[in-house]
């Protein structure tokens, strides 16, 4: 048997395509003519119609045709579903090599990481503006602006009668609908019937002659779910553009209704919050103070500040006899509570009144009656200080004040002093118990007494916002404010709190002054 020759060794160039193939990286090789010398075989399956011996500009691919032809150093092109990059590099002596690579998969990954990270600035942001208001409207305003990025135009469709349209880009429109112009798709997501994000044809939900829906192709409803039933909803109109944030699979819409759902519904409640709080304000109000022969009245009254803050503070004045009687007090504590309690002892001292009860009986009868009636789980304690002013021949007043535990009046004498009477009296509501005292007090002619509430006394401010008024500023304050009317003194006392206060939170701050006729 004649031997056999060795084997040839593989020349350099078929090593190095060996190598390419191998580790499945697209290379042609190109003389310095163009010719295509050398195609691996990812770069034949990337580019079809690159073959050893011919061109580029037989690819199948026209964008790299076109680089090969204009000598471009890179193109990319979108072929067969799959996105395609390429990069020229020189070998020395006029030869070129192209390296091509297939980037649809880093694209995809790219894209949605890309589309994630919006959808997740696009919910922190939302987040973000629809704390921003605690007004129905508003609130249901930025729902529509923010929905609106979801698709081509938003509608939220409110329980208490009003929508929001809004186009994406333009400013949402506020109308009034009735329940005979609601779809039924409408009707289940507001009813809580439907159960959560659900498609319908556009055209289901008819003609509206306010919103133009002319573009829109499909209807998205869902529920923004509150505290009560029914409740609003939401309708995203889509057109069959591209969205802004993008959302096939619905996550983000229905993520985005919770927290639409949740600002919404806390703007409903503080509404709600600031209406009572309202009805009660104007309640609570003190009635205009009367006209007495030999007495003049001067009285301010601050409600107390903060959302939803009520206070207790109250007073009255009523012509009696050569005089009148008058009653300035404060509820322990705030909120509607205090609000609320404030009312009934109005009601009460305004009947015991009305027969012939000393002022001491009179607090002894409200005593009993606070405790009585008090909850269970707390009591109602009340300050209180009920007085007779009765007008003198020389034009002084004699004052008989009864104390049930209220803060000592200041007494504005003609030499300027300004000093506290001790009422006294214990706490009313506090114990079964409790006793009050009564005091008399002259006043000469020109001379004032100044009741006032703890929510001067104890109003916070100085340097570190924690330091009360206090009891002695007020004297200093009022020092020589005797030849004021009362009125001024009055105002006096509620500008010194509140310059005391400098914009802080406050109770309720309720001032009465009276002043001899001079």
């Amino acid at each position: 048997m004649p031997p056999q020759p060795p084997p040839q060794e593989p020349s350099t160039a078929d090593w190095a395509m060996r190598l390419l193939d191998g580790f499945d990286l697209a290379i042609v090789v190109c003389d310095e003519r163009g010719v295509v010398r050398q195609v691996s075989a990812e770069a034949r399956r990337l580019a079809p119609g690159v073959a050893e011996g011919g061109s580029l500009t037989d690819s199948a691919v026209p964008e790299l045709a076109a680089a090969a032809a204009r000598g471009q150093a890179a193109f990319e092109a979108s072929a067969g579903g799959r996105a395609l990059v390429g990069r020229r590099r020189q070998l020395g002596g006029g030869w070129t090599a192209w390296h091509l690579r297939d980037v649809t998969a880093r694209r995809a990954r790219d894209d949605a990481m890309l589309a994630e990270r919006a959808r997740s600035r696009f919910l922190a942001r939302a987040s973000r503006q629809l704390g921003l208001s605690l007004n129905p409207t508003r609130t249901a305003r930025t729902v529509v602006e923010l929905a609106a990025e979801l698709g081509h135009a938003a509608t939220v469709v409110l329980p208490t009668g009003e929508y929001v349209h809004g186009v994406r880009g333009a400013t949402p429109q506020v109308g009034r609908w009735t329940s005979e112009q609601l779809p039924p798709a409408l009707v289940e997501a507001m009813d809580g019937t439907a159960g959560g994000v659900e498609r319908h044809h556009a055209a289901h939900f008819g003609a509206h002659r306010h919103v133009d829906l002319s573009r829109a192709v499909e209807a998205v409803t869902v529920p923004l779910r509150g505290a009560e039933a029914p409740g609003p909803a939401l309708v995203l109109w889509l057109s069959g553009e591209a969205q802004a944030v993008e959302d096939p699979d619905g996550e983000v819409l229905e993520e985005f209704a919770t927290r639409a759902g949740t600002a919404l519904a806390a703007a409903r409640a503080h509404a709600e919050q600031a209406r009572t709080a309202a009805v009660l304000k104007r309640g609570l109000l003190p009635a205009p103070l009367p006209d007495v022969p030999g007495l003049a009245f001067g009285a301010e009254y601050r409600p107390a500040t903060g959302v939803g803050s009520l206070g207790g503070d109250f007073y009255e004045v009523v012509p009696s006899g050569a005089g009148a009687a008058f009653v300035f007090g404060d509820v322990v504590g705030t909120g509607v509570e205090a609000a609320v309690t404030s009312g009934v002892v109005r009601q009460a001292l305004g009947a015991l009144r009305r027969v012939p009860v000393e002022p001491r009986r009179a607090l002894e009868v409200l005593n009993s009656s606070l405790l009585d009636n008090a909850p269970v789980d707390r009591r109602w304690f009340v300050t209180a200080v009920l007085g007779d002013a009765e007008v003198g021949v020389d034009g002084g007043i004699r004052l008989e004040l009864t104390g049930g535990g209220h803060l000592s009046p200041l007494v504005l004498r003609r030499d300027g002093r300004a000093e506290f009477v001790e009422v006294g009296g214990m706490l009313v509501g506090a114990l079964p118990a409790a006793s009050f005292r009564t005091v008399e007090v002259d006043l000469r002619p020109g001379e004032v007494c100044v009741f006032y509430s703890d929510g001067v006394t104890e109003a916070r401010g100085g340097a570190d916002g924690a330091e009360l008024f206090g009891a002695e500023r007020l004297a200093a304050l009022l020092t020589g404010c005797h030849v004021m009317p009362p009125t001024a003194v009055a105002q006096r006392v509620v500008l010194g709190a509140q310059e005391w206060l400098a914009g802080r939170e406050h109770d309720d701050i309720a001032v009465l002054a009276l002043r001899a006729a001079a």
